[in-house]
């Protein structure tokens, strides 16, 4: 039996789901469901993984990954992480026939010429089937688009609901929000929208609002809106207060550790969220893999506690080694603004990862040094490690060898008593996940039957997916009928290296049987076939949602901060309520121009927060200057109402 029913979880009674109540399916129903189906509510669950490349895209979702976002041939947020359209349509094969989704990133803002072009890609990725786009670039909206889902990138700075109704009401089907957007915030989006709504959950976190970083086009002529940030919040500066008193000294000052919602993932879906983002275009398979397993086991382990919520794709992923976010790059972990309450996120000796504490170095003698090892810590040759001398500055080196609590020190390197020591570089772990091979599968049921002129396999899936084969055959009677039923069933369950794992063989014939073992694995693969060229022909994607006739922009301010930067945008904005909107900062630099808004408070981070600690505060005359080691001198501004903090600069000269 089955049945229509409204989702009406947070928000999400917009979308429709069949809901299958008992019973066995017909093929008119399941083909029914799959076109149903591909319009989902937030309380089916997305593990979103990053993909540097098409090969990691796939490693993703072996792991768990219910979809993967990839850089296409150009107009990437990250132009080192672009992918030619023939790897992303082998991406797209692999993840649809695990329901997975792929998007593609085209979240840069665009000139005139580039916005034809951009144009021309959607349609390539579209004909490959990509499953949504994620755009920033306003002109694209006034495109000849193809009926492709769009995701408004936190590029376009989604900080608020009303931003959020605005791109329900432009047509996109989900939003991803600002990084710095707390748990209360999206429960109050998600209830007051029908979008499905898209958080970060680790990774890099960007000091400032993203979309609204300009530190990189001014330091360095490179624009962050344009894919191509050089990342000036990893390097060092310095601070001083209005008398050109020395607050901090050549540190890195603007660089964040990364970040970790492990602990608040079951609050932010109970919030409404229903896409979970690794951050991470960039980084190595052995990043990509642990957190995609890792994260998994958190959302399966809430969804089997909560039977509203769903997986968003299928199958099940096993793989041999216990993933850890310590032994994976890391600038240390924080919530960051999650619990909207304010705590230290910044690290600022370093850029780097810095790993997994280990312990607190005791004594060195020669080239040994004894640690006092750390719960369950236990060290191997050729291990990496690092710490912060005297000075504040990291040092870092490889172990030669590691017996016990001591390990054998490069030449030169001295390392004080009482040091805190971390391990950036597990050699063990690496190992581990370098050399591990993850299969996924969906568990499904062969069943043999006899025909009129030899056999029939029918396969069917825990999905309800099922492709059926008819083989014409002599039929050769069994002298050990037992024996002949164990080979034919252990044949037909072989099924490794596929994505399915037979785990029951039902057998169906008048008499028993004898097989060749090479029939049966002949006709095994092409049955294996037949269910994967099923399931990809019946593929629907979501469909564009229309756009509202009438729009408003939920914002008064008109300057470079839109973000508009080509006569597409421009009309839009016109459109949409914005009289003659202002050119981009990369079009038009700006004195005094506010380079970066951030949630992070550099005075708090210090210990001089005028609220929190006002008498250390009052040693430092305000305003506050930030200088780089270029010499480049930036004014700080602070909105301690919102606990915000703002980096004031004028054109480079």
């Amino acid at each position: 039996m089955w049945k229509w029913t409204d989702s009406n979880l947070r928000g999400s009674s917009a979308m429709r789901i069949l809901r299958w109540t008992a019973g066995a399916l017909s093929e008119k129903q399941r083909q029914l469901s799959k076109q149903i189906e591909i319009m989902v509510g937030r309380e089916y669950i997305e593990l979103l993984a990053p993909a540097r490349e098409a090969g990691h895209g796939i490693e993703a979702i072996k792991y768990g990954a219910d979809a993967v976002y990839i850089g296409g041939p150009a107009f990437s947020a990250r132009s080192a992480a672009g992918n030619s359209l023939e790897d992303i349509a082998k991406l797209v094969e692999f993840a649809h026939i695990y329901n997975a989704r792929i998007y593609v990133a085209l979240n840069t803002i665009l000139t005139d010429d580039e916005l034809a072009e951009a144009e021309k890609l959607a349609w390539s990725l579209y004909k490959v089937g990509v499953d949504a786009l994620i755009i920033q670039d306003y002109g694209l909206l006034r495109a000849n688009l193809p009926p492709i889902a769009l995701h408004a990138s936190t590029q376009m700075d989604n900080r608020n609901l009303d931003k959020v109704k605005f791109w329900e009401k432009c047509g996109f089907e989900q939003v991803v929000l600002a990084r710095e957007t707390d748990i209360k915030s999206m429960a109050h989006i998600a209830s007051h929208t029908n979008v499905r709504l898209e958080s970060f959950i680790h990774g890099a976190l960007c000091v400032s609002y993203s979309g609204q970083c300009y530190m990189s086009q001014r330091m360095l002529g490179r624009s962050a809106n344009r894919g191509e940030c050089g990342q000036p919040c990893r390097m060092k500066y310095s601070l001083y207060d209005a008398d050109g008193k020395t607050i901090a000294k050549d540190k890195y000052l603007l660089s964040l550790k990364d970040f970790s919602a492990e602990k608040h993932l079951a609050e932010m879906i109970k919030a409404g969220v229903s896409t979970f983002k690794i951050e991470g275009r960039l980084k190595d398979l052995t990043y990509v893999k642990t957190t995609v397993a890792y994260y998994r086991r958190i959302i399966d382990d809430f969804i089997s506690k909560n039977e509203e919520f769903h997986r968003m794709s299928h199958g099940t992923s096993r793989y041999g080694f216990e993933p850890n976010l310590h032994k994976i790059f890391n600038r240390g972990l924080t919530t960051y603004n999650l619990s909207g309450k304010r705590e230290k996120m910044a690290n600022i000796y370093t850029p780097k990862s810095m790993g997994e504490f280990v312990g607190t170095t005791s004594f060195q003698k020669g080239s040994t040094l004894q640690i006092k090892l750390a719960d369950k810590i236990t060290l191997a040759n050729g291990d990496g490690f690092c710490y912060v001398d005297k000075n504040g500055d990291l040092i870092g080196f490889r172990a030669n060898r590691a017996q016990g609590n001591n390990i054998d020190l490069p030449a030169g390197i001295r390392v004080q008593p009482d040091a805190k020591l971390f391990r950036n570089y597990d050699i063990r772990y690496e190992s581990a996940v370098t050399n591990d091979i993850c299969s996924r599968q969906i568990d499904a049921q062969i069943v043999l039957e006899e025909t009129t002129d030899g056999f029939a396999l029918e396969i069917t899936d825990a999905t309800g997916d099922n492709a059926k084969m008819s083989f014409a055959s002599q039929k050769n009677l069994a002298q050990n009928p037992q024996m002949a039923n164990d080979n034919i069933i252990k044949t037909l369950k072989k099924t490794g290296g596929t994505p399915f794992r037979v785990t029951d063989v039902k057998i169906d014939t008048q008499n028993p049987y004898f097989f060749a073992m090479s029939t049966l694995n002949e006709w095994r693969r092409n049955l294996i076939n037949a269910l994967i060229s099923s399931k990809l022909s019946a593929w629907r994607r979501e469909p564009r949602l229309p756009m509202e006739e009438k729009l408003d922009f939920p914002s008064n301010t008109n300057d470079y901060r839109l973000n508009v930067h080509n006569s597409q945008a421009k009309k839009f904005m016109e459109g949409c309520g914005i009289a003659n909107p202002a050119w981009s900062y990369e079009r038009e630099p700006k004195n005094k121009a506010e380079l970066m808004r951030c949630k992070y408070c550099m005075r708090f981070e210090l210990g001089i927060c005028l609220k929190d600690n006002a008498i250390e505060a009052s040693k430092f005359r305000q305003p506050l200057k930030l200088v780089g080691s270029d010499g480049a001198e930036y004014s700080l501004a602070f909105d301690c109402g919102k606990c915000e903090m703002a980096v004031i600069g004028d054109i480079k000269k």
